[in-house]
């Protein structure tokens, strides 16, 4: 009996349909029956086993190697023993023993700490003294030398300055002007050391009797200028009296005697501050030629 074509090629695909799904029924039923025979007991006893394995202890012990090599300063060794365990050359897919090696290399031990130099001067050279500031410098100019006032150019300044102030507002202000008179005949007959001595003391007093609002200034080498602002004529009179007491009886009592002439004048605005020093310049001189006339009678 023969059998057509068209009907053994239907059976021939069912046949390889059937064997197909048998293969896979007995290989699920045998991952069925693995899984079922694993129980929690014997998945803890491979997972100890590994972490006790000989691989474990050998990772443990690199590690207390490289410790050690930091702490003793070697960061190269150190890399190498992160590479290196019982002889076994690094791996280069070997992440974690990579990651470690460059941690040792950037890492310094405490004593290459201290060895590092701060940024800035090389050691054992002294730092250099800083340029003086604009500030600096404007705190310095205009002051005397010798008395540490005002000089003439800064008290002519603050003169204008505060012209202006009592021109606005007609606010009392006062210009007293000190004369050391025989100045000269001390510097010929005991040298300017002597001068240097005198000057100091006497433009101590004035100061030390001012107040803080007052400006004290030194003008010449024994003339000194005074600007007592809210102060009129009368009130003035009082900061003159107390340096004249303060300062004539040392001045008369040296080998060359000395005089102080003042002379003084305010103002409220009109006239202006700078001719009230004028002023106080005139009656300066004035007091200074009585002076002279009574040293060359006596």
């Amino acid at each position: 009996m023969e059998v057509s074509q068209d009907v053994l090629l239907p059976v021939l695909l069912a046949a390889i349909v059937a064997n197909t799904v048998l293969l896979l029924l007995v290989v699920y039923a045998g991952r069925m029956s693995r899984a079922k025979s694993v129980t929690p007991a014997v998945t803890r006893s491979v997972l100890q086993s590994s972490l006790m394995s000989s691989s474990y202890i050998d990772e443990a012990a690199r590690s207390t190697r490289v410790s050690d090599e930091v702490s003793n300063g070697g960061a190269a060794d150190a890399a190498e023993a992160v590479g290196s365990g019982d002889g076994d050359p690094v791996d280069p897919h070997d992440s974690a023993a990579l990651a470690a090696a460059a941690l040792v290399e950037t890492e310094a031990s405490p004593d290459t700490v201290a060895d590092v130099e701060p940024e800035g001067e090389p050691a054992g050279e002294p730092a250099e003294e800083p340029a003086p500031g604009p500030e600096q410098v404007e705190s310095t100019a205009g002051t005397d030398g010798l008395t540490g006032l005002l000089d003439q150019a800064a008290f002519t300044r603050l003169i204008a300055a505060e012209d202006l102030r009592i021109h606005r507002y007609h606010r009392p202000a006062t210009v007293v002007i000190f004369e050391l008179g025989g100045l000269d005949r001390l510097i010929d007959r005991l040298g300017a050391d002597a001068a240097d001595r005198v000057v100091p003391a006497l433009a101590d007093t004035m100061r030390r009797l001012a107040r803080d609002v007052d400006i004290v200034a030194r003008l010449a080498p024994g003339r000194f200028g005074i600007l007592l602002p809210e102060t009129d004529e009368v009130a003035a009179i009082n900061y003159v009296e107390r340096v004249r007491r303060a300062c004539e009886l040392w001045l008369e009592s040296g080998a060359i005697a000395l005089t102080l002439a003042v002379g003084w004048a305010g103002t409220d605005g009109e006239p202006t501050l700078i001719e009230a020093q004028r002023l106080a310049t005139e009656r300066m001189y004035v007091e200074l030629r009585r002076d002279a006339r009574k040293a060359s009678e006596g």
